[in-house]
């Protein structure tokens, strides 16, 4: 994904060289949002959102110059448990009615090793618009293997991502207050396959997995069915 960021090893998988920031597709097969938050010092309560989408425009020449933005589907909150997740849906968290989408838009990518860096951009929840920032870890730039069918030896950059908001900055004051049964820090643990599908041939175009899979209505993923 980064071009700065391949080892030498990797280095021969690449494509050529972009000269500005073109647009990777997100992985919907190999992607997770999740979260987690205190209950009383007792197990924490973890959960996911089971629905989301984003636009990545990479420069790979200068990453500082990407741009990343996510929004994702509130009504998708899924902590495997059907009256805590309807309750998080309500008023007194997410309040899905009025606010059904949360978004991230990134404002600044600093790379702290070949490897890791910082995106800091802003949240948009509950219809307020905060700061936030996203450590995060480039943990492999390669190409599929070619005996996996239909994935047809796509360029792949695989992100793992970090960061910690504070839910009363978004107004989420509900029994808000140091150790109430809901925590007021809420940790997000992010997990992402980027592909490079503008390098898929045209003859796979239509069958390739990543680049269909969660975007065409009725397209099959391996084994499916």
């Amino acid at each position: 994904m980064l071009y700065r960021l391949l080892t030498p090893t990797l280095m021969v998988l690449a494509t050529p060289l972009a000269a500005e920031p073109r647009e990777w597709t997100l992985d919907l097969g190999h992607a997770h949002i999740g979260w987690e938050v205190d209950h009383l010092d007792l197990a924490r309560t973890v959960g996911r959102f089971d629905r989301f989408g984003g636009t990545f425009l990479i420069d790979e020449q200068a990453p500082e110059n990407s741009r990343i933005t996510v929004t994702v589907d509130a009504a998708s909150v899924n902590s495997n448990h059907e009256g805590r997740d309807t309750h998080i849906r309500n008023a007194d968290y997410l309040n899905v009615g009025l606010f059904p989408e949360v978004t991230f838009v990134s404002d600044q990518i600093t790379m702290t090793s070949d490897t890791t860096g910082q995106m800091g951009g802003t949240l948009t929840m509950l219809g307020v618009t905060a700061p936030i920032v996203l450590d995060f870890t480039l943990k492999a730039d390669r190409a599929y293997p070619e005996y996996i069918p239909n994935y047809d030896e796509i360029r792949t950059a695989s992100f793992e991502a970090t960061g910690t908001i504070t839910r009363t900055d978004f107004g989420m004051d509900f029994i808000a207050f140091p150790g109430s049964p809901t925590g007021l820090e809420i940790d997000l643990d992010v997990h992402v396959d980027l592909v490079d599908c503008s390098a898929i041939p045209a003859a796979s175009a239509d069958t390739n997995v990543p680049c269909n899979w969660g975007y065409v209505e009725g397209f099959a993923g391996p084994n499916e069915g």
